[in-house]
Order: C-alpha cells, then structure tokens, then sequence
C-alpha cells in the first residue's frame, strides 16, 4: 500500500545557523543541504531528511541504508520511496512498489511550456478548459511523479506521455500506449501532490508529520 506524507518547513532553523542540527545526517545530505545558497532551499534539504528519518523506520527501513542506483535514483533497502519538495511543503511517498511524488505551488500557468513539455492533447485540454492554472499544476504533477517513478527523470520525453483525466480514474499512455502506472492526487493549501506508482492500492489522505530535529 501506497501511504503520503507531507512536512511544513516553515518552522525549521536555517542549517548554515544551527549546524548541530545536520547531526546524524550522512555526508552527502550535509554537504548537499549546505550548499544551497538560499535558506528557504537549505530549509527544504533539512525538511527532507528529517521527514525521512521520520518515514523510513516506520516502515521497517534504516535511514542510514539509502544508496543512490544506476540513474541517480535513491533506494533503500525492503522499501521504495520517493522525495519532492516545493515552497513550504516537503513531501515523500511510500510503497512495496516503485513510487514516484511531486508537489508543486500552484502560480500562473506558464503557457509556453505546456506547449513545449506537455502532449497536444493535454495543451489543447488547457486552452479549452476554465481552471488553466490549476489544470497545468495537475498535468505537471502527474508527470513528475511518473517519470520520478521509472527514475528516468528528465531524460523522459514529456509529451510522449498523455494523461486523461475524466470522472473515474486518470488513465496514462505513452506513445499511444496504455500504461499500468496508477495516479493518487491530492491537495495541500495552494499546492498540488502527485503520486504515480506501481500498485493500484493508496492509503488515505496526506499525513501531516510535525519535523523535529531530535526525532
């Protein structure tokens, strides 16, 4: 079973401020998280390691256990799992199965890259429909989450995938053809979540996880 969770980010210290707070963390997030220039991204690093210090062990997984495999996708051990973040939110998804997440402020709809990245059918869908900018953050999401699933990441063509969104459940296709992924979307206050997986069964709502750095 497929389960989400989510963490706000505004309440965490800058890590470049409060150093002892990367304690426990292995090298590559620590040196990943102090990299970033700006503290709001700083915050979102720290934000996902400690949602995953927090996740992983309640599904029987070790934290320290990821490694990253062929294509840049981070595994662990007995689980899969999948990280995104976006302004405040900091969201990971969890499974037997490959998983793949995103999430995504919801802003003005960038025209020219549904044209570009998304499929005729999909752009011509927005240009007809009345939520244009609510309706581009759907389409985004769900194609981050699929191709964060495969771990193709941005090597996958995005207009070679389609999805159809009706009053049952979403169907995806690429390249004409019918995929077996299965898409769970959800809400966070002026935002969009995504989750594209392999198994067909999704817990319930997003589980909202207060962050503490000790936890």
């Amino acid at each position: 079973m497929v389960q989400v969770y989510a963490a706000d980010i505004q309440t965490l210290q800058d890590p470049r401020d409060c150093p002892e707070i990367l304690d426990g963390f292995t090298d590559e997030r620590r040196e990943k998280t102090l990299r970033y220039r700006q503290p709001e991204d700083r915050k979102r690093s720290l934000g996902a390691g400690l949602l995953l210090r927090w996740v992983l062990p309640r599904h029987g997984a070790v934290p320290g256990g990821i490694y990253v495999e062929t294509g840049g996708k981070p595994q662990v051990e007995g689980l899969c799992f999948n990280l995104s973040h976006s302004g405040v939110w900091v969201i990971c998804a969890v499974g037997e199965k490959p998983v793949g997440c995103d999430v995504e402020r919801i802003g003005r709809a960038p025209a020219k890259l549904a044209r570009r990245f998304f499929h005729q059918n999909e752009a011509a869908y927005l240009e007809r429909c009345g939520e244009g900018d609510v309706m581009f953050f759907r389409f985004w999401t769900m194609k981050e989450s699929y191709i964060k699933m495969t771990g193709e990441g941005m090597r996958a063509p995005l207009n070679s995938i389609e999805f159809i969104l009706g009053s049952g459940k979403i169907q995806a296709f690429r390249e004409g053809e019918r995929l077996s992924c299965h898409i769970r979307e959800y809400e966070l206050p002026g935002y969009r979540v995504s989750v594209c997986a392999e198994e067909a069964q999704f817990g319930g709502d997003i589980e909202l996880v207060s962050l503490c750095p000790n936890s």
